[in-house]
């Protein structure tokens, strides 16, 4: 614990803070004519056309039963749903460290926790253990460089507002997604489902608008009685009106059933609800909850390792080696340095 609280003072190099933007200027697209010649779009979707699910780019999973079943294309809105304290959170947290391993850039905008709690919780899930070491830490560090930013506001956020944050991020940092955890903390009232319909009709059109794609947490409702949520919820259960789901382009459903966490038995079920594109499995994935390192895992006893120390630790004896090899100086080079 000591450990990761030691490095919470790095966070403001990558902190994006209400009283360092202007937000009223990112409140709206730019006006670029949307009326496009239709041979334009010739090449591109001849590709489509002829090479399918080949020609589409997109994020992964993290788990290998998943390949070629999911693919979360750029520009795109995704809906994470499932009942209070059964991982949404958690698993698009691992699901953000995969697309930072794969080359990505993201936005994290947690209005239900404090940055520096985001921060601590991401360093755990990239050791796989609770209390990593400070070396581990500092590998993170390096990790999440230039590829990670978390929006400072905690509480209830506009969402007009909100609507500016994604469109500066995409913009100003470059980033390709960005995390809304979740609708319950932004000002529309889960009783005005009009409100709430023209919302995500906005955040989709950001999405486009931008190629970010976004990822949004919608909490569902507990059914009636003590065991409202030990069965897999569905697109009904989520809070607010339906057409959160049918606007979206990906439906997300994360369930957990506590009962079976200490066994080897899959504890966990995500439910791929909705998903558009050439790729368009629907369906359930089996998973296991790791308490410890808070990662959702095929195998139980196999933790995905962002950081290898064996192999960081090969990688570093390698260059120094590579450092201390003697090299030749080119004739004639007036340079200070050597060049192989």
């Amino acid at each position: 614990m000591q450990n990761v609280n030691r490095a919470i003072s790095r966070l403001h190099e990558q902190t994006v803070s209400e009283s360092a933007v202007d937000w009223r200027q990112w409140l709206k697209p730019s006006d670029i004519s949307r009326v496009v010649a239709a041979e334009s779009l010739a090449e591109e979707c001849k590709n489509n056309i002829l090479l399918g699910r080949e020609a589409e780019s997109g994020l992964t999973l993290p788990w290998e039963k998943a390949q070629g079943k999911v693919l979360i294309r750029p520009g795109k809105l995704a809906i994470w749903t499932g009942f209070s304290h059964h991982g949404k959170s958690a698993l698009l947290k691992q699901l953000m460290l995969h697309a930072i391993f794969r080359g990505e850039k993201v936005l994290i905008a947690s209005m239900e926790e404090e940055i520096g709690e985001v921060w601590q919780d991401l360093a755990r899930l990239y050791s796989g253990v609770a209390d990593p070491s400070p070396r581990v830490i500092d590998a993170f560090v390096e990790f999440i460089r230039g590829k990670l930013w978390l929006y400072d506001q905690q509480g209830v956020v506009d969402a007009e507002r909100m609507i500016g944050v994604l469109r500066y991020s995409a913009s100003e940092l470059e980033t390709t997604h960005a995390v809304i955890d979740s609708l319950m903390m932004l000002a529309v009232s889960r009783d005005d489902y009009d409100a709430q319909s023209r919302f995500v009709g906005e955040l989709k059109a950001a999405a486009k608008d931008t190629g970010q794609t976004v990822h949004l947490v919608a909490h569902m409702r507990k059914r009636d009685g003590k065991t409202g949520d030990e069965s897999l919820g569905s697109v009904h259960d989520i809070s607010g009106g339906h057409e959160i789901a049918s606007k979206a382009d990906y439906v997300f459903n994360v369930w957990r059933n506590k009962k079976c966490e200490n066994k080897l038995d899959a504890s966990c079920l995500l439910g791929v609800d909705k998903q558009r594109g050439n790729t368009n499995w629907l369906g359930k994935i089996q998973l296991h909850f790791h308490a410890e390192s808070r990662q959702f895992l095929e195998n139980p006893r196999y933790i995905i390792k962002f950081f290898d120390e064996e192999r960081d630790a090969q990688r570093r004896a390698q260059q120094a080696q590579k450092d201390a090899t003697p090299v030749a100086r080119e004739p004639g080079s007036d340079d200070e340095h050597y060049n192989q």
